[in-house]
């Protein structure tokens, strides 16, 4: 097995992946784009109609109390269970009654009867066939799609079918059926409510007439009367209670009017010290009189001596008016005592009412504890009775009034495209998988591929030196002018093979191939580190197999040397690919032997290229293969005399592992240079190749990559 190097994970190494399976990748990509374009010339298209609902999340009263909740509030589950509610049997029921998609084939296709369908008979038993309303109910929940907007109240009903107007009639008729359903389900509660209600009237009224009786009955019993409002004892009460403090009131005035006139009396009955409370009509002409008589009396005594028969008279008129106040005050406190004596005994007799009415009105008040129960039940029976009054009426009314919580807000339309198949989809998907695929290949195929892909792979995976990596170049002459170019340089040998890479090499002033120029130079600075000045040197290059490129490196670092004015010999001794010798040695004649060890045999043998100095050895045309070990030991010395005219001798051994015998002229080289092609070289043809060369791994300079269109370096 073989070993295969760790891949390069960098972004710049997944690109060159790319780059080098880019045709397997767009041939995938083409292909998959085609089954896409073939899909849909075979697809039947396929349209969806929406309608939208607003689920109504307001409380909408028709009458003062609803049996069914109206409006859902915050509450968002409740709204998504409205969804559940759209697509559910029911409401699909009412869409298969109403647009008859039982008969429709779209929808309740028929039994199979076909060929196929025989077959699949033959080995799988055939379930019976289904009902047509519940095949229809199923083929529409499929093709029907319900989505509620997150946190909204916005429902959308989605429909597909073959027919655009199928399909918006279809998505109409699930929502008008959705409303209709919701119609009637509170229409239908509201009826259930109501005749439970009229059950329960008869018996609350009733109720109501059992209670009422049991508190009338008890209030004769505890003669519990009423009147105005209020309770005929507790009236009475209230009216002794007054009655008393007024005689209470009017005996106390009775008593100080009686003391008063007592003081009065007991003060000798002068009209002066009367109060005012005594002066009643005829005391208040006595007093008169009095104060007339006392007014003389004083003048009189200013005037007349005391004994005076007119100031006698005066005083015994005065005299004579107290006396009579005196006797109408006796006459007064008389009344007086009467009048307070009566007062009194109103009062006793009212207090001693009013004790009794207190007695009476306590046990009306302990009654009252159980009549209050009693009231209480009918005023609660009565009150449950007018509720269930107003409910049956409400209910009544509700039945012929209900509506849905929810209205449309788009209805729907017929739509002008199909939704599926989704041209741009299935394109996307095709091309997205092509490319996946392709790149998945690349991946893999890469991944399993030992070819060596960089210098730095090889470093790691041989352990050799890293010489130079030579590009690929992009020719920018025409072919007849390569031709004359060439011509020029071989003597009119026809080599129009290698014209691109002597033109790129001898055209320093040409942009077209800078880079391939510039590595075979580095190359040669390179390999000419261990020269020593005034010795041939002489580099072998080799490969494991053949189409690394060896022939074309040795020709253009022979030719960029001789370019530089250096004397370059370039053997040819690649004996299974005599490329080099038939194109520039083609006119030499092999068919006599070759006297090996000949410096001047080998060099009559050698062509010149006129132009730039380099010298051609076309030893591969006598076929290295051949050569026993003896004749391979003459070649060695033959070379090495020829190699003193020479400043550069390049070796091209060949692909060693195809044909080894042009490893016997390893003896013969300073350095050897092993030649690799990226994407086409394994690792282990080049272990196997520095296997053959155990015995002069000291001369071993380094590997150098030859790339191809896809791997540039």
């Amino acid at each position: 097995m073989p070993v295969m190097a760790p891949r390069e994970t960098s972004v710049s190494g997944f690109l060159s992946i790319l780059a080098r399976h880019a045709k397997s990748i767009v041939l995938g990509t083409i292909a998959t784009l085609a089954l896409a374009l073939a899909y849909l010339a075979t697809a039947a298209p396929v349209y969806t109609a929406s309608t939208t609902l607003f689920i109504d999340p307001r409380l909408k009263r028709v009458v003062s109390d609803e049996v069914t909740q109206g409006g859902f509030g915050s509450d968002l589950a409740l709204v998504e269970s409205q969804v559940s509610i759209i697509g559910s049997d029911a409401v699909l029921r009412r869409v298969v009654d109403k647009l008859q998609l039982d008969a429709d084939p779209e929808f309740a296709p028929p039994q199979g009867s076909g060929l196929l369908s025989q077959l699949k008979a033959l080995l799988i038993q055939r379930p019976p066939a289904p009902e047509p309303k519940l095949q229809a109910i199923e083929s529409l929940s499929r093709n029907l799609k319900v989505k509620r907007a997150q946190k909204t109240y916005v429902v959308d009903v989605e429909t597909v079918s073959v027919s655009p107007v199928k399909a918006a009639r279809i998505a109409q008729a699930v929502v008008d059926a959705y409303l209709l359903d919701q119609t009637q389900a509170k229409q239908a509660e509201a009826k259930r409510a109501n005749e439970q209600i009229d059950a329960r009237l008869g018996q609350l009224r009733e109720q109501v007439r059992r209670a009422e009786t049991r508190a009338d009955e008890f209030k004769k019993a505890n003669k519990i009367l009423t009147s105005e409002g209020g309770l005929v004892n507790e009236q009475q009460l209230t009216r002794l209670n007054g009655e008393l403090s007024t005689a209470r009131a009017f005996a106390a005035e009775t008593k100080a009017r009686l003391d008063q006139v007592n003081s009065a009396l007991k003060a000798g009955a002068s009209p002066d010290t009367l109060p005012d409370a005594l002066r009643s009509g005829l005391i208040q002409r006595l007093r008169e009189q009095y104060a007339q008589v006392a007014r003389r009396e004083a003048a009189l005594l200013s005037q007349l001596q005391p004994r005076h028969p007119v100031l006698i008279e005066v005083r015994s008129q005065a005299a004579e008016i107290r006396s009579q106040i005196a006797a109408e005050l006796k006459r007064i406190a008389s009344s007086a005592q009467n009048e307070q004596q009566i007062s009194v005994n109103r009062e006793r007799e009212i207090a001693a009412t009013l004790e009794r009415a207190k007695d009476e009105v306590g046990r009306t008040n302990t009654a009252q504890i159980k009549l209050r129960e009693l009231e209480q039940e009918v005023t609660a029976s009565r009150e449950l009775l007018r509720v269930f009054l107003a409910r049956a009426k409400e209910l009544q009314e509700q039945q012929g009034i209900a509506t849905a919580d929810a209205r449309v807000i788009t209805p729907a339309s017929v739509p002008n495209r199909p939704s599926k198949p989704l041209t741009w989809l299935i394109l996307s998907i095709g091309l997205l998988s092509g490319l996946g695929l392709g790149i998945a290949q690349a991946l893999v195929r890469d991944q399993m591929d030992d070819s060596v892909r960089s210098l730095a792979e090889i470093g790691r995976s041989t352990g050799l030196a890293q010489l130079a990596a030579i590009p690929r170049f992009e020719n920018s002459s025409s072919p007849a002018a390569l031709r004359r170019r060439l011509t020029s340089h071989t003597g009119g040998v026809n080599a129009a093979q290698f014209s691109d890479l002597l033109t790129a090499i001898a055209d320093a002033r040409g942009a077209s191939a800078v880079a391939y120029r510039q590595s075979l130079l580095r190359l040669l600075s390179r390999l000419r580190v261990d020269n020593r000045p005034g010795q041939p040197f002489t580099v072998m290059l080799a490969s494991a197999r053949s189409g690394a490129g060896t022939s074309a490196t040795a020709l253009g670092l022979a030719y960029a040397s001789a370019l530089l004015g250096e004397r370059v010999l370039l053997v040819d001794a690649t004996s299974a690919d005599t490329e080099l010798s038939a194109i520039f040695a083609g006119s030499i004649k092999t068919d006599h032997v070759i006297v090996l060890d000949n410096r001047d045999h080998l060099a009559s043998i050698t062509t010149r290229d006129g132009r730039s100095g380099l010298s051609l050895l076309p030893i591969a045309l006598a076929d290295l293969r051949t050569f026993k070990n003896h004749q391979r030991s003459k070649l060695l010395t033959g070379l090495a005399a020829l190699s003193e005219n020479y400043d550069l001798v390049v070796i091209d051994a060949g692909a060693l592992l195809d044909d080894e015998s042009g490893a016997a002229l390893i003896p013969s080289a300073d350095r050897v240079v092993l030649v690799a092609r990226s994407g086409k070289t394994t690792n282990e043809d080049l272990n196997a190749t520095l296997g053959l060369m155990d015995g002069a791994r000291s001369k071993l300079a380094g590997v150098v990559l030859t790339m191809t269109d896809n791997h540039q370096a």
